[in-house]
């Protein structure tokens, strides 16, 4: 289900025996109780508007038991049919329908865990949390609000069920509303910017977040907004009028994607079975529909956090299904200058982060890698191609990769003090030099790193002259770095040609990635760039691009010297009780995005060492016999004590490496069906 400019009708549903169509058989209805949120009500200390799926619900208005069997809908109109096709029109529907290409999304009743805080007065807090535990309902008393704070012990997405009764007259209606939030935080009007500390502390802090608002009508009635909701903790505040309402029950239903997650781990370190659990959580709250950059706030696709995502999932999982999905919903985005929407799906077009279809040509190089399916490939080549042209005609004089088009947003990191003056939103997350300058060294390097991995791909398929020329554009970009973009003095990668005091990890980090440099001296600059950030003044890579980051040290050889410093914001997380990871150190917003999932993919391919390719990459790419093995064991014991775990490698039940080891003991094993 997506967001779109026209309105679609949706039916899941089960006929075996029956056909099924849209016809004036149907009856329709405008739904004259629900009323959505405006954004002129938006509490823009929040941040931009999202989603706009509030609700304000006044359940006197509303068809009591219209979804039921039962329910007589004689007084409801016939459908009309609407359509641009015409007689002697070549005019077609809009849409299209094509067989679902995933599971449906379970909805599993759930119930909150625990009360944290109440108002005073005549209700208990056993009572609130009787009837959380199903034992006793909740009587609210006449001319009275009351409220309450209820906790779900993980962070966790789910449509909301309530269940009220209420005796009197309908002009005396009851009014419920529902807050949504993430956490608890320092009270708003406390501080000049938002800040986040330990998510729990309901003592110092309050919730903010979306609000749900039902008005109960006489009789018992159930309530559930149209949309699932995202929450930890939800409030949950009853105004009466001169007669009670009684709250029957008040649940919810879990929804994700059916992701069945097979690769686990078990370890006597509690940091982490943390980093895996939380990890875990992240991104299944991050995966719906489609994938999501974050549950709570846009629900999102971005291309650049959806390859991460599926990299993750491929790891837990080897499930390929939402991945196939997104490449393809990429794919059909395509825009007529060769570049791919940076988020969908999506019911307009908008900023578009050319870097950002870089990461869509990414997805299908990791799919490759993981799955060797030719005929995946061999679809989304043409696009590929159109993709790496557009960087290819921004190439200036200097041979570097140039500004974008006007419509366009250069966004590299949102890394704090990357604000150009006078270019409001186009502005931000940008580096200093790409206007200063005209041009960003990130730009040439994450396209010099795309052209790299593209020319895999061309050698896959065996059109290894387009591969040869795809390489000998990644090698002029890589001279033209070292030429105009390297400091010798300092021994850094500048942001920009000649930027002199501008440097960030992020251009260090793909100077080593696109082999600009190699061997000591890739260790060399990357201890100065992660262990020495601060005395060297560089900008700092924020969450989303720590996953690059931790590639860079791996690929360097010095990923153990690194792991305390590069996993500290974890830690951090950890302390301040968060149950999912948030999007940034320093922008407090989100406290569930995917792109900070990472911990799943370092303790996977990292610590236990498990790293995996398909027998046709193997053999097409790197030119390997046909009994090479799929499955690399290469683990770093230094960074854990002891682990047991069991990494899925192929689709069938069997296919599993296990990995574990004991420094206390001499044990330590290594098997599986691969």
């Amino acid at each position: 289900m997506i967001r779109s400019p026209l309105p679609g009708f949706i039916l899941h549903c089960e006929l075996p025996d029956q056909s099924l169509c849209t016809d004036e058989s149907w009856k329709t209805k405008k739904d004259d109780a629900t009323r959505l949120v405006s954004d002129s009500e938006w509490d823009f200390r929040l941040g931009p508007q999202f989603l706009s799926l509030n609700e304000n619900v006044d359940g006197r208005l509303s068809d009591t038991g219209w979804n039921t069997i039962q329910y007589n809908d004689g007084s409801w109109p016939s459908a009309i049919l609407g359509s641009p096709q015409r007689n002697m029109s070549p005019m077609l529907d809009p849409r299209r329908l094509f067989p679902r290409e995933i599971p449906a999304l379970p909805e599993v009743p759930s119930r909150f865990d625990k009360v944290v805080t109440w108002s005073p007065g005549p209700i208990s807090g056993s009572a609130w949390q009787s009837l959380l535990s199903d034992s006793t309902v909740v009587k609210i008393p006449p001319n009275t609000t009351q409220w309450v704070e209820l906790e779900s012990s993980i962070l966790t997405t789910g449509f909301l069920d309530l269940l009220c009764t209420f005796g009197g007259d309908n002009s005396q209606a009851p009014t419920i509303e529902l807050l949504c939030s993430e956490c608890y935080e320092p009270p708003m009007e406390q501080v000049t910017s938002r800040t986040k500390g330990d998510r729990t502390d309901f003592q110092n802090g309050r919730l903010y977040g979306t609000t749900d608002t039902y008005i109960a009508p006489h009789g018992t009635s159930h309530y559930t907004p149209f949309w699932f909701r995202t929450f930890r903790y939800i409030r949950v505040t009853i105004t009466t009028k001169n007669r009670p309402l009684t709250l029957e029950s008040f649940t919810y239903r879990d929804t994700h994607y059916p992701l069945n997650v097979r690769s686990t781990i078990e370890t006597n370190s509690v940091f982490i079975k943390k980093l895996w659990t939380i990890s875990l959580n992240t991104l299944q709250n991050c995966m719906h529909d489609t994938y999501e950059d974050c549950p709570f706030y846009e629900q999102n696709q971005f291309a650049m956090d959806t390859r991460s995502q599926v990299l993750f999932t491929y790891l837990v999982s080897r499930d390929d299904r939402l991945a196939r999905k997104a490449m393809q919903e990429f794919y059909a985005s395509r825009r007529e200058d060769g570049l791919v929407e940076t988020h969908f799906p999506n019911p307009g077009r908008s900023l578009n982060i050319p870097t950002f279809s870089l990461f869509w040509v990414l997805m299908v190089y990791d799919h490759m890698v993981h799955f060797g399916d030719e005929a995946l490939v061999r679809r989304y080549l043409g696009a590929i191609d159109d993709v790496l042209y557009y960087f290819d005609r921004r190439i200036n004089h200097l041979g570097l990769v140039g500004q974008f088009d006007l419509d366009c947003w250069a966004f590299v990191d949102w890394v704090d003090g990357w604000r150009a003056a006078g270019k409001g939103f186009k502005g931000l997350a940008v580096p200093k030099a790409y206007y200063e300058r005209g041009t960003a060294t990130y730009h040439t390097l994450i396209y010099a790193y795309t052209l790299l991995k593209a020319s895999e791909i061309l050698e896959f398929i065996g059109r290894h002259d387009t591969a040869k020329e795809y390489r000998n554009r990644q090698q002029a970009l890589i001279q033209a770095v070292n030429t105009h973009c390297f400091d010798p003095t300092t021994g850094f990668f500048f942001d920009g040609p000649a930027a002199l005091g501008e440097q960030s990890q992020h251009v260090q980090v793909f100077a080593v990635l696109t082999g600009c440099v190699s061997g000591i001296e890739a260790q060399r600059l990357l201890r100065r760039t992660v262990l020495e950030v601060e005395k060297h003044g560089l900008a700092k890579a924020s969450l989303a691009m720590s996953f690059y980051v931790f590639r860079a040290v791996s690929e360097a050889g010095i990923y153990e010297e690194c792991w305390d410093t590069l996993i500290r914001p974890w830690r951090t997380m950890v302390a301040n009780n968060l149950t999912t990871w948030a999007e940034s150190e320093s922008m407090m917003r989100s406290d569930c995005h995917g792109w900070s999932a990472t911990p799943l993919w370092e303790i996977g391919t990292e610590i236990l060492g498990v790293k995996q390719r398909s027998k046709e990459y193997l053999r097409r790419v790197l030119g390997e016999e046909d009994d090479a093995a799929q499955v690399r064991i290469n683990p770093k014991r230094g960074l854990v004590e002891d682990i047991c775990a069991d990494i899925v490698v192929g689709e069938d039940e069997g296919d599993m490496i296990h990995v574990e080891w004991n420094l206390r003991s001499t044990e330590e094993t290594c098997s599986g069906s691969q």
